[in-house]
């Protein structure tokens, strides 16, 4: 077992190793072209002269700022970050900032500008995690993402000093990810701001969702997440067009219909998640409009009913759902909702495993995905599904065990082998070469060569006489091959072999001759029959004359003489 561990540990050294790039940062360089630097103490980003930069192209660079000092950051500090990139890159390129136990944090106008500029790729993505001593001492200048194109941007942080507005004013941002970090909203900014957000998702850990605790921010679209909420004020969003999405997460309260009262007025709220225990009956009457619902794992009671009037619901996420741990007839009402609506075009995402092979998450397996837990539970759940509390699964694995049991009894019994009549073949003329003087050839004949015992030929080598009886060349003739006429015995006795060629010829193997002429005996049978009819005939006739012949006979009267 050690020699194990030290082989994955020399295979593990062979992929990294240290890598000169800055000057004072340590950094390990990896075969994955990734690149991992630790700063110890704040400085500038120098390239040290035997920089592996001018050789090698990394497509994620990551940077870990450790240090107790103040940190400030200038204008363009990581634009020196670029040359490590490749120009072009078929995959994603990704740069990620840890600052760690910093006294305190500003970002001048520019500090993050212009990062990856120039570089070609399918997937951009910069990660800010920000973790300070102190709480409430980060601060972002105006302009600090200055002419930034990400596909994404997440940031982790206790807060953000400066206003949303300011911070990513004059960015281009695919999706945008807060987390933990209060924002706070300038409403003045926004006829300045030339910012484009296309998705935002704030998440924070908060008693109260309102909209005070998160604004209006200028955006497309808008996700608000809450952890541990306690009230929600759905009233405050009525004029949020841009919220379309909220998910609650391990809340404190139970999801009543009085917590989503109101919500049917936020118009564009396309997609929920809820990751309660509880979801009260008719909760979900107030999120009619809702295309994607989302279900967490700390869900225990669901009411199916107001789950049915969810008519435009598109998409169901139950991956993290504990089916196992459900209460009631939760699991049981959900597996029938699922089965229904997904033939009605309902998109369902199922959890990728199913390790106590629970029958409900096999049977929607079966109906929904691949079919593979099918296979793999059945040793182990059989019978236990057959007497499953929930009526669909059981009627299911009853009528999926009577189709496995025909479909085993087809495959047991054994097929009939049923001999097929002689095909009649029209007799075709033979095609004769006129040219070549050839024998005819006919094309369904079929002889093999030890089938051909006589050769013979014209007795007159090929004489041919003319009308006027003058000699002519003679003329080669092809032999002609006659064909015996004879069976072979042995040939015919095999399994396909009549009961009848059997009794004629029982040991023909015995004699060492294995050529027999067969008489046939049905001429014979009509020759007695025939002979037996004309004698049945004769004495017939010869029966009806006698009785004729007595019947016409009439004795003479016998008188007494004349004397």
């Amino acid at each position: 077992m050690a020699f194990v561990h030290f082989y994955i540990f020399l295979i593990s050294f062979s992929l990294t190793y240290s890598c000169d790039v800055f000057v004072g940062i340590r950094c390990t360089c990896y075969d994955s072209n990734e690149i991992r630097c630790t700063m110890s103490k704040f400085a500038p980003l120098v390239f040290s002269s035997t920089s592996v930069s001018t050789t090698r192209k990394f497509h994620a660079i990551d940077l870990k700022i450790e240090t107790d000092e103040e940190i400030e950051l200038g204008n363009n500090y990581f634009l020196i970050l670029n040359q490590l990139l490749p120009d072009v890159a078929k995959k994603s390129v990704s740069m990620t900032f840890r600052f760690q136990n910093f006294e305190s944090f500003h970002a001048r106008a520019g500090s993050f500008a212009n990062l990856f500029q120039g570089i070609t790729s399918t997937t951009k993505r910069l990660t800010i995690e920000l973790h300070p001593v102190k709480a409430k001492t980060i601060t972002f200048d105006q302009n600090a993402f200055d002419n930034l194109h990400v596909n994404e941007l997440s940031m982790y942080a206790d807060s953000l000093s400066s206003p949303f507005e300011s911070i990513f004013n004059n960015t281009n941002i695919t999706h945008l990810n807060i987390e933990g970090a209060i924002v706070a909203h300038e409403p003045s900014l926004l006829r300045d701001f030339t910012g484009h957000i296309q998705s935002l998702k704030i998440t924070r850990m908060i008693d109260s969702v309102n909209s005070e605790e998160f604004p209006p921010f200028p955006v497309q679209s808008y996700t608000i997440e809450a952890h541990k909420m306690r009230t929600l004020d759905t009233l405050s969003f009525a004029n949020y067009t841009q919220l379309t999405g909220l998910n609650i997460i391990q809340p404190d309260v139970s999801i009543t219909p009085k917590i989503l009262d109101g919500l049917e007025r936020v118009s564009n709220l396309k997609s929920i998640s809820f990751d309660a225990e509880r979801i009260a009956d008719g909760a979900l009457k107030h999120v009619k409009h809702i295309q994607t619902l989302i279900l967490g794992s700390y869900l225990k009671i669901l009411d199916v009913e107001s789950l049915n009037s969810l008519k435009d619901l598109q998409q169901l996420d139950v991956r993290y759902v504990q089916f196992s741990t459900l209460q009631g007839t939760t699991s049981c009402s959900l597996a029938d909702f699922i089965n229904r609506r997904r033939m009605l075009g309902l998109t369902v995402y199922l959890p990728d495993d199913n390790p106590d092979c629970d029958c409900i998450l096999v049977f929607l397996n079966n109906m929904v995905d691949d079919g593979s837990q099918l296979v793999k539970c059945q040793s182990t759940n059989n019978d236990r599904c057959l007497f499953s509390s929930c009526p669909i699964v059981s009627e299911y694995f009853t009528r999926k065990q009577k189709e496995d049991l025909e479909d085993q009894q087809k495959l047991n019994t054994p097929s009939v082998i049923t001999p097929s009549s002689p095909a009649i073949v029209p007799f075709e003329p033979p095609s004769v070469d006129f040219n070549d003087n050839a024998i005819p050839e006919y094309p369904d004949e079929k002889i093999d060569e030890d089938e051909r015992t006589t050769t013979t030929q014209s007795p007159i080598e090929g004489m041919l006489y003319d009308d006027t009886d003058f000699l002519t060349k003679p003329v080669d003739h092809q032999p002609v091959t006659v064909t015996s006429l004879l069976f072979d015995p042995e040939e015919t006795h095999n399994e396909f072999s009549t009961p009848l060629m059997k009794r004629i010829h029982p040991d023909s193997k015995q004699y060492q001759s294995s050529k027999y002429l067969t008489v046939s005996w049905i001429p014979f049978a009509i020759i007695a029959s025939c002979l037996c009819l004309t004698l049945v005939i004769s004495i017939i006739s010869y029966i009806i004359y006698h009785k004729r012949r007595i019947a016409t006979f009439k004795l003479v009267p016998q008188t007494a003489p004349i004397i």
